[in-house]
């Protein structure tokens, strides 16, 4: 049983909370550029009239065992982004977060870490530590944009690197995923025989919930990126587990079901 607002849903004990960066809108064939007009043209009713596709830069804050744990942090002050609204206005302060975890260490999960106030680098979340994957930081390290969010954390002191499977919270475990980065990681929760998973970047797209073949341009390997979406997605649908999507349209919850041989997301 969920019991939810329109952006909070509880997991047995855990309560975990959608929020928004922001949204931005990109063609579709630039996301996916392997696929046909033919292919589009099955889909034309989920792309605007100038053939786009409107994506959610979105996160999650998971409460669990006195943790708030922030899942990403979104594009940030470039965009303009609007998740430190987002989060107040649903009685989160930057100060309540106790960790941040990052899927992965691409610009728009990353951009709010690190703040410049009056020319001085701040911590954004100044009570969390921060963990990220350790293969991303090797294969990003010199990425401008980690530079600026990533690296300022370690000479803070709170960066913790995760090499595999890492647990956050007895109920809440980071899991290896990878493809669309090489440490790429999602979020599986469990509490009280109920359970949840925040994909990350596992899968971008509700159209990639059937489409599991559809190659994303931002997956740094594709074969690996398609094993672990079918996986990921055919375990989830089997088990009927909430999901956390945070590329989709908000509130972002909601579950992969099968119906005449195809898949779809159900949102809640």
């Amino acid at each position: 049983v969920v019991n939810m607002t329109d952006f909070k849903v509880s997991v047995g004990d855990v309560t975990i909370l959608s929020a928004s960066d922001g949204t931005f809108q990109r063609h579709g064939a630039d996301l996916f550029p392997s696929v046909t007009d033919a292919e589009w043209r099955e889909y034309a009713d989920v792309l605007s009239t100038d053939g786009k596709l409107t994506t959610n830069y979105g996160s999650f804050v998971v409460q669990s065992q006195g943790e708030n744990i922030l899942v990403d942090t979104g594009m940030g002050p470039a965009l303009p982004g609007r998740l430190l609204e987002d989060l107040n206005g649903k009685g989160v302060a930057v100060s309540d977060i106790t960790t941040v975890v990052l899927t992965h260490l691409h610009p728009d999960h990353v951009g709010w870490n690190i703040s410049v106030v009056d020319e001085r680098i701040n911590l954004t979340f100044p009570s969390a530590r921060y963990r990220v994957p350790q293969k991303d930081l090797e294969q990003f390290r010199k990425s401008p944009h980690v530079q600026e969010q990533i690296v300022p954390l370690e000479n803070f002191g709170v960066l913790d690197l995760m090499e595999s499977e890492t647990s956050i919270t007895s109920e809440v475990t980071m899991v290896s995923t990878p493809g669309h980065t090489p440490g790429h990681m999602s979020v599986s929760i469990s509490s009280r025989g109920e359970r949840a998973f925040i994909l990350g970047d596992v899968i971008v797209s509700p159209l990639q919930v059937h489409e599991t073949a559809w190659e994303l341009t931002f997956d740094s390997d594709k074969e690996q990126a398609k094993r672990t979406r079918e996986a990921v997605i055919d375990e989830l649908e089997r088990n009927g587990i909430l999901v956390g999507a945070g590329h989709f349209l908000t509130p972002s919850f909601g579950r992969f079901v099968k119906s005449k041989g195809r898949r779809y997301w159900q949102g809640i």
